[in-house]
C-alpha cells in the first residue's frame, strides 16, 4: 500500500494485518491534528554524541546504529488523525487477516454497526501523516451515515491541517495502542467525529489528493527462500532497533533467517530482503513453521510466542523479559518441564568477566557468601515510550530482570529467603534480595541523571576478602587488600555475539536450553518484587 511519509506518497508498503477487536477502513478523508511526540528514542547524531559512542563501542557497532537509526526516521513521524472512510475488512468470522484469530466478543453479533460496507468516523492515535489504508481497534471508529462520497475506490483527500478548531484530544487516547493495555475515555472519541460535522464541509483547495488503488498484502507474495539445509530455519517476531543491531547479524552464521514478523509496516519499509518474507501479523502462522522462533516484540508477547512455538515443537529463543504475567510463567514451566526447548537471552551471563570474577572470587570453594551491589541508570524513557505501557509492567521487569538473573545464575538459582522493594517518588527502585545460601543482592536501578552514551552502572562483588569492580560493563578490577588481582577492559557489547553464539551452538547441537527452574527463578523474583513495588 501506499504510505506518506515525509511529504511523499511512497508505494510498497505491507498492509496492517486485522486480528481481533480490529477493522480494515479505506479512507476518504484523512485530517492530520498535530504530531504525536514521545514515542520512541530519537537521537540527535550529532558528532560529540557520535565520537562517544565509537570511542566506547567501536566503529562497527556506531554503524549498525546508525544504520538501524536511519531506516526509523519514516517511523518516528507519527500524528493523531481523524477521517472518513469504509470499512474493507473486520474482525468477524472469516474476514479476519490471521488464519484461526477469534473475533472480540460481540463482533459477530447482527446488529454489530461495523460491518464491511459500513461508512466510519476514525480516530488514529499514532499514524503515519497519510495511509491509503489502515487497520484501527473498534473503540476508535463510529458508523457516520452522514459522509458522502467515497467507496473503496477513488482519491483520498488528505488535509495537513484542520480548517476549524478541533476540541482538545485526551492525553490517554494521544499515542494510544490496543496492545498497551492502557484506557481511554470513549466520549474523547465521540467528541472527535462529532466535530467532523463541522470541519468537512467538502474539499478544500489545500487539500492534497492522493490515489489509492492497490491491493491489500499483509505478506510478502514470494514465499521465503528455502533453507540450505544445513542450519535450522528461523522465524523473527518483532524488527525493532535491537533486532536489527543484535539479532539478526549474530544469527546469521548459524541460523537461516527465512521470515520477519513486524506489525508496524513502517518499520518494515519498503525495501525488503528479497531471500527473507515479511509479515504484518503479530501471530506465527500454520503455513511457515520453522526449527527456531526469534522472540524480540513487545514484552508482553514474549510468552505467547514462545509456547506458541513450544506448542509446535519448535525452540524459542526470547529476549529479556520471558514472561510478564504469572499466568503465563506457569503454563510456560509446564511446557518446560515437558521436555520444550527455550533460551532465554541475559547476555550478562555470557560476559568473560564471568570467567574471570568466578575464578577471583573462589566461589567454587564454597566459602563466604556473595554481595552484589548495583547501582544502575537507565536514560530517561520518552514520555509514550512502550516501556510505559501497563502491558509491559516496570522498568524492574524490563531492564531490572537483567541484574536479577545475574545474581540468580552466579549462585546457582538458591532459593529465597527474603526480599523487599521500594520506589521512591523520582522512579528509582532499590531492591534487596537474600537467598538461602547468605548472598545477598542490592540493586539500585534510576533514570534520574544524565549519561553520553547510554546505560551506565557501577557493580561491586565481594566474597573472600575480594572486592570486584565492574563499571559499565566494560572495566574490570579485582583487588584483594592491598594486592591488585586482576585489571581487565572489553567491548561491553562483546557479551551479545557470544551470547548468540553461544545460544545457536547448543541449539544445533540439540542440547537442551534453560530448566523450569531456572526460568521460574528469575521471573517468579522478578514478578514479586514488581508487584510489591506497585502502589495500592
Amino acid at each position: 500500500m501506499r504510505v506518506l511519509v515525509a511529504g511523499r506518497w511512497l508505494d510498497g508498503y505491507l498492509d496492517e494485518t486485522v486480528v481481533a477487536g480490529c477493522v480494515r477502513i479505506r479512507p476518504t478523508l484523512w485530517i492530520t491534528l498535530f504530531p504525536v511526540d514521545g514515542q520512541y528514542f530519537v537521537r540527535g547524531g550529532g558528532p560529540r554524541e557520535v565520537a562517544a559512542y565509537t570511542r566506547e563501542f567501536g566503529m562497527q557497532a556506531v554503524a549498525r546504529k546508525g544504520v538501524s537509526r536511519l531506516r526509523e526516521r519514516g517511523r518516528n513521524h507519527r500524528h493523531v488523525v481523524v477521517g472518513l472512510g469504509v470499512i474493507i475488512a473486520s474482525d468477524a468470522p472469516g474476514t479476519s487477516d490471521v488464519p484461526g484469530t477469534a473475533s472480540a466478543p460481540g463482533t459477530s453479533d447482527a446488529a454489530d454497526p461495523l460491518v464491511v460496507g459500513t461508512t466510519v468516523a476514525f480516530v488514529a492515535p499514532a499514524h503515519p501523516a497519510g495511509m491509503e489504508r489502515v487497520v484501527l481497534d473498534r473503540r476508535l471508529v463510529r458508523a457516520y451515515p452522514r459522509a458522502a462520497g467515497g467507496g473503496t475506490e477513488g482519491p483520498i483527500v488528505c488535509r495537513t491541517r484542520p480548517a476549524t478548531t478541533p476540541p482538545d484530544v485526551d492525553d490517554p487516547l494521544i499515542g494510544w495502542s490496543p496492545m498497551s493495555g492502557a484506557t481511554f475515555d470513549p466520549r474523547s472519541v465521540d467528541r472527535l467525529v462529532s466535530w467532523l460535522a463541522v470541519e468537512w464541509r467538502g474539499p478544500r483547495p489545500d487539500d492534497r489528493t492522493l490515489p489509492g488503488t492497490s491491493a491489500v498484502t499483509t505478506r510478502d507474495r514470494h514465499p521465503p527462500a528455502a533453507g540450505d539445509g544445513t542450519r535450522p530455519t528461523a522465524t523473527l517476531f518483532g524488527l525493532g532497533h535491537y533486532a536489527k543491531t543484535q539479532v539478526v547479524p549474530h544469527i546469521r552464521d548459524h541460523l537461516e533467517l527465512v521470515r520477519i514478523h513486524e506489525v508496524d509496516p513502517v518499520q518494515i519499509g519498503i525495501r525488503r530482503a528479497g531471500r527473507i518474507a515479511f509479515d504484518t501479523s503479530p501471530l506465527p502462522c500454520p503455513d511457515e513453521p520453522s526449527d527456531v522462533d526469534l522472540i524480540a516484540g513487545f514484552h508482553h508477547t514474549h510468552a505467547p510466542l514462545a509456547l506458541a512455538a513450544l506448542r509446535r515443537g519448535a525452540v524459542a529463543v526470547v529476549e529479556k523479559p520471558v514472561v510478564t504475567t504469572e499466568s503465563d510463567l506457569a503454563e510456560l514451566v509446564k511446557h518446560l518441564d515437558a521436555g520444550g526447548r527455550l533460551f532465554a537471552c541475559f547476555q550478562r551471563r555470557h560476559s568473560p568477566m564471568n570467567d574471570w570474577l568466578r575464578a577471583d572470587l573462589r566461589l567454587a570453594d564454597a566459602g563466604e557468601p556473595m554481595l552484589y551491589s548495583a547501582v544502575v541508570f537507565e536514560e530517561p524513557l520518552p514520555s509514550r515510550h512502550w516501556y510505559r505501557w501497563p502491558a509491559s509492567r516496570s522498568r524492574l521487569v524490563s531492564n531490572g530482570c537483567h541484574w536479577i538473573d545475574h545474581f540468580l545464575w552466579l549462585n546457582d538459582f538458591a532459593p529465597v529467603r527474603r526480599q523487599t522493594v521500594s520506589v521512591a517518588r523520582g522512579g528509582t527502585y532499590t531492591v534487596y534480595v537474600e537467598l538461602a545460601n547468605d548472598a545477598a543482592l542490592s540493586l539500585v536501578l534510576t533514570s534520574i541523571g544524565g549519561s553520553r552514551y547510554g546505560l551506565r552502572e557501577h557493580t561491586e562483588l565481594r566474597a573472600n576478602g575480594v572486592t570486584i569492580t565492574i563499571v559499565d560493563g566494560a572495566r574490570y578490577t579485582a583487588e584483594a587488600g592491598s594486592r591488585l588481582l586482576r585489571r581487565r577492559r572489553v567491548n561491553r557489547l562483546d557479551a551479545y555475539p557470544a551470547m548468540y553464539r553461544d545460544i545457536c551452538t547448543r541449539l544445533v547441537a540439540g542440547v537442551p536450553g534453560e530448566s523450569a527452574r531456572e526460568i521460574r527463578a528469575t521471573a517468579e523474583l522478578t514478578l514479586r518484587l514488581d508487584t510489591a513495588a506497585r502502589p495500592d
